[in-house]
């Protein structure tokens, strides 16, 4: 086990305790795909044109996204429309998970299948998490208005992403390679958060006695290209790790297609990367969070999207939630100890209590630091610090007053059962004289009737001796 393989679900134990795990229907048992994003339609004032709006998450992409733990590993499929996007997507998640039970709306002609992004969940069948497919809606196809935010989500949720384009891969595909780039940049700052594993698919390919490594040289050389071009091949090889990537015509009854597919989707699971947000891999509920939040930048009517200030939120959210998380489990601990406030009897020192209060504390934020301390950027993650410190300061102060509303009462309690114990005494002390007195009387009544009776007896014995006496002398 590589030596960070425990802090790489860190997240995963930290926040799954707090998260609810067992919802009403599982998603395996949901039907797939769902549409990741609600997109309306707008037709402008005065024209028969139609705009694309990104309105937020789905419900029913949201109740599958929820489910899934750490960790994810999401794979866009981008490029021009008509590039069979869908349908090699499909072919990929039959040959992963053995099945054709789910797949992406696909079909001939020049109507576009997919609008917007579809997405498509599997089980990871080599290890722990899930696979996310996301079939994004190609380029240049006959509305362009939802591209921007199909693009910008591609770009920012993906571990992988490949970019298709039919016959030969020319450099008109690489546009959809910078809409990528473009779309990651920050608005504010050049820094980039997308993925660097870029798979250029050239499908139905022309080219199939040409080496991958041959046609990937050709179309990223900068010799022979002008000014602009040259460019954006130089920034491509800079910003990638790129793959290139054959699929020959789908004919019936020839198995080469099918056997390309199979070997994308084998490269695919050797290389599949966790979803990353501020340096940590997240579960489906920090995705929910991160398209929500994209989305609402651009639902005015936007195109671009920030991604720091938008990791600057996730990031924010994410601590503030370990925190909450490592705050339950601690009161958990103080009640066992039976330290908790409400708990507190008054009759344990209070040094005492505060000591097992901060053996216990001390633990619960060591977790919640290891986890906070791998979060980038910083600042925002300091939430998590704040939120446990003003909690503490909050829990230890009413542990105190607990404790001294607890002594007064027991003080006052005390002072009554003096009062009560020295008038118990005092009772029982003239009880016991009262006793001691009958003792006394009945002692001096005893002797007086034992004397009375001895004198009664004596002179009774007296006189008859004397008659007796009398009588015989007589």
């Amino acid at each position: 086990m590589p030596p960070d393989h425990h802090h790489q679900y860190t997240f995963s134990n930290l926040l799954a305790r707090g998260r609810n795990r067992n919802p009403a229907k599982h998603w395996k048992s949901l039907p797939q795909p769902v549409p990741l994003v609600n997109v309306v339609s707008e037709r402008l004032p005065g024209q028969t044109a139609i705009r694309y709006v990104a309105t937020g998450i789905t419900p029913e992409a949201e109740l599958i996204l929820n489910q899934l733990p750490v960790p994810l590993y999401i794979v866009a499929f981008t490029g021009f429309g008509r590039s069979g996007k869908s349908f090699t997507a499909t072919k990929m998640r039959e040959s992963v998970v053995g099945n054709p039970d789910h797949q992406f709306v696909s079909a001939a002609g020049n109507v576009p299948c997919t609008h917007g992004i579809d997405m498509m969940v599997m089980e990871n069948p080599h290890g722990p998490g899930a696979i996310v497919f996301l079939d994004c809606e190609g380029g240049a196809n006959h509305n362009q208005s939802a591209l921007p935010f199909v693009i910008g989500l591609a770009a920012r949720l993906s571990t992988r992403i490949y970019v298709f384009e039919r016959g030969c891969f020319t450099t008109g595909g690489l546009d959809t390679v910078m809409q990528v780039v473009n779309m990651g940049y920050a608005t504010s700052a050049d820094e980039v958060d997308i993925t660097r594993h870029l798979a250029l698919v050239e499908n139905m390919s022309i080219n199939q006695d040409i080496p991958n490594s041959s046609l990937l040289d050709d179309l990223l050389s900068e010799e022979d290209g002008d000014e602009q071009t040259n460019r954006v091949r130089r920034l491509i090889r800079q910003r990638f790790d790129v793959e290139f990537c054959k699929l020959p015509y789908n004919v019936p009854g020839s198995s080469l297609h099918d056997e390309a597919c199979s070997q994308l989707a084998k490269t695919m699971m050797d290389r599949l990367t966790p979803f990353v947000i501020g340096g940590v891999p997240v579960d489906g509920g920090v995705v929910v969070q991160l398209v929500t939040e994209l989305l609402a930048q651009i639902r005015g009517g936007g195109n671009r999207f920030n991604m720091v200030t938008a990791t600057e939120a996730l990031v924010a959210n994410m601590a503030a939630e370990a925190a909450n998380t490592v705050w339950t489990d601690f009161v958990s601990k103080v009640r066992k100890q039976q330290n908790h406030p409400c708990q507190v009897t008054g009759r344990k020192h209070l040094r005492t209590i505060l000591r097992e209060i901060e053996g216990a504390a001390n633990s619960s934020l060591i977790e919640l630091e290891s986890f906070t301390s791998r979060l980038v950027p910083a600042e925002p993650a300091a939430i998590a610090r704040m939120t446990w410190d003003r909690n503490y300061r909050a829990f230890e102060s009413d542990v105190r007053a607990a404790h001294a509303k607890k002594l007064e009462e027991l003080q006052r309690y005390s002072a009554w059962g003096d009062v009560i114990n020295r008038k118990i005494n005092q009772l029982i002390a003239q009880i016991v004289a009262a006793v001691q007195h009958l003792v006394r009387f009945a002692r001096f009544s005893t002797s007086l009737a034992i004397m009375s009776n001895y004198w009664f007896w004596k002179h009774s014995y007296n006189l008859v001796a004397g008659i007796a006496q009398g009588v015989l002398t007589a």
